[in-house]
């Protein structure tokens, strides 16, 4: 033990106290010539501490592990979900299917100011000025479109607090998509177990519709296209939401949060079809409907022709639900490189200098979008 402690002595006096030229000589010299007059074993701890503290004699050959980039993603920590005792009956789901089998699965009502937006952008000429008036009369739905107006995918660097100036920047299609989410979210305003997940879900269907067309830019035909089918992709959750508030009587207070993970037992088993019935209950255009019901299951549906403008847009869609949630807006996600996923292989996302500073600016992108 001694002899060890004696090295380890040894070794500190010669780092303090010898350098250059003068120690290459001093590693001949017997070691009584440098040996302290205090028995080694009386400083142990001392010492250790100062071997422990030494400074590092080349800084410049330490091995630094680099910071993985975020679209590297080692995963969310495992976490155990809270267990909703009415939610892990598998008769749920099937009840679920019936109603969508039947055409009785319960469609978002629409607000009356909202249904007369509707009827205007229908039209096949009409004025931005003929809507504003509509929104404006809902603060919560105004301050929706101007939260868009002022996000990183529209900002021209200047904020926009009037709707007359807005408006027409979003664009006929893209405002539409936006009244059904509202209409959506304002489904839950007075609920208390679903308030809050209607709100994140949401926030994740809005986060995945900026990254999608970001990602369109370059990599899909139609970006505003991208932008709805994102915005859109997980409606079928909230229509399943309302659905089980129509048919089950819920407590009004639990002593849990109420995420995603609750619903692990019904959500990835049929939203996307909910989804796929809601948006052909608004008359949403095929491709967009496609991608809703499609974007989990795109690389594994039989007889899809990859070349098919509607299999691009799944897997765009299903590249920036994963992309928002590695982000922190939606549900966990597992270990995740995104150039190894078969959503960026299908749009040819592919792993080189151009496309790592590409997407490299998304969270930037995220954390400018107003809240």
């Amino acid at each position: 033990m001694k002899e060890g402690l004696r090295d380890i002595w040894d070794s500190i006096y010669k780092y303090f106290f010898v350098s250059g030229k003068k120690a290459e000589e001093n590693q001949e010299r017997p070691v009584k010539h440098y040996q302290p007059v205090i028995d080694p074993a009386e400083l142990s701890d001392t010492a250790t501490k100062m071997f422990q503290a030494r400074p590092k004699e080349d800084a410049s050959t330490e091995k630094i592990e680099e910071e993985k980039p975020w679209w590297d993603f080692a995963g969310h920590a495992d976490s155990q979900a809270p267990v909703f005792d009415i939610l892990q009956d598998d008769r749920i789901v099937e009840e679920l299917n019936r109603k969508l089998d039947a055409d009785e699965f319960p469609v978002i009502e629409i607000p009356s100011n909202v249904m007369k937006a509707m009827n205007i952008l229908d039209k096949r000429d009409f004025e931005y000025v003929e809507i504003t008036d509509l929104i404006r009369r809902s603060p919560a739905m105004a301050g929706e479109f101007i939260k868009a107006f002022n996000s990183a995918l529209y900002f021209r660097g200047e904020t926009i607090t009037d709707l007359k100036v807005g408006l027409p920047r979003l664009g006929k299609e893209n405002i539409k998509a936006m009244l059904y989410v509202y209409s959506s979210k304002m489904n839950f305003s007075s609920n208390v177990l679903f308030n809050t997940l209607a709100k994140q879900i949401v926030e994740h269907c809005y986060t995945t519709a900026l990254i999608a067309n970001y990602i369109g830019q370059d990599y899909y035909a139609n970006p505003e296209e991208a932008f709805i089918a994102g915005l859109l992709h997980d409606i079928g959750k909230l229509g399943i939401l309302k659905s089980l508030t129509e048919t089950y009587e819920m407590p009004e207070e639990i002593d849990f949060e109420m995420t995603e993970d609750v619903f692990d037992n019904i959500f990835p088993s049929i939203h996307e079809r909910a989804g796929e019935y809601l948006a052909g209950n608004w008359k949403i255009n095929d491709s967009i409907k496609f991608a809703i019901r499609h974007h989990h299951d795109f690389n594994t549906m039989e007889g899809a022709d990859p070349d098919m403008e509607e299999y691009h847009l799944s897997a765009l869609v299903n590249l920036s639900d994963s992309m928002a949630r590695i982000l922190g807006y939606g549900r966990r996600i597992s270990k995740t490189n995104i150039f190894e996923t078969e959503a960026a292989k299908t749009i040819s996302l592919e792993k080189n200098n151009h496309t790592i500073e590409f997407i490299g600016n998304i969270p930037a992108m995220l954390s400018t979008k107003a809240k």
